[in-house]
């Protein structure tokens, strides 16, 4: 199975994922339909609507800036996820397996507390901080139909064999762990000029 990208539908990914209600029967399978995914691509996480199930179901691989994975009995899945709190900023050069060669500089805040359910229905909250908190919050926006192309402040078209180097170069960047943090207003309506910068229309 491959990734829906935006060429394929992008009406499809931008639609608001709906709640998981519990009891689910097809929740496991869809939880193991995302971790299928994730054993055989190189990617920090995924949410199932990108694999075609448009639910709140989030899975995380990784949670290192160099896209080490964790061991598969340490993956964090996430259902019905919430931020229910965030602070701090920082930045990072965000790709996606649906957006294609689209790659972002993104501001994420440093810390959130997030609510979630496990796949037994269990309630959890959570504080999460620093890097991890940049996988969550990307995950998440999938969940609202918003890309990290609708975030950046600098957007540029670069190959996934290339974005390792671009990194290691440009790392994920902690600019404060305790300020106030709120997203500016999306940005839809982009083109990338000559000098690889957004140029809003």
């Amino acid at each position: 199975m491959e990734a829906i990208t935006i060429a394929d539908d992008e009406k499809f990914l931008r639609q608001v994922s709906r709640e998981v209600r519990f009891p689910d029967k097809q929740l496991l399978a869809e939880v193991e339909v995302v971790k299928d995914y994730l054993r055989t691509h190189n990617c920090f996480a995924m949410a199932s609507v990108q694999l075609g199930i448009p639910k709140r179901i989030v899975v995380i691989k990784s949670t290192s800036s160099d896209c080490t994975p964790n061991e598969e009995k340490d993956w964090l899945v996430l259902i019905n996820p919430e931020i229910v709190n965030q602070c701090g900023k920082t930045e990072f050069w965000e790709a996606c397996k649906s957006g294609m060669t689209n790659f972002g500089l993104v501001e994420r805040p440093y810390s959130i507390d997030l609510n979630y359910f496990d796949i037994n229905a269990k309630k959890h909250r959570q504080t999460f901080k620093g890097f991890v908190c940049t996988v969550i919050s990307h995950e998440l926006d999938h969940l609202e139909g918003i890309f990290h192309m609708d975030r950046a402040k600098e957007l540029i078209q670069l190959e996934e064999s290339k974005r390792i180097e671009y990194r290691k170069q440009h790392p994920y960047k902690i600019i404060s762990t305790d300020c106030h943090f709120e997203y500016p207003p999306l940005n839809r309506n982009f083109d990338i000029d000559d000098s690889n910068e957004i140029k809003k229309s």
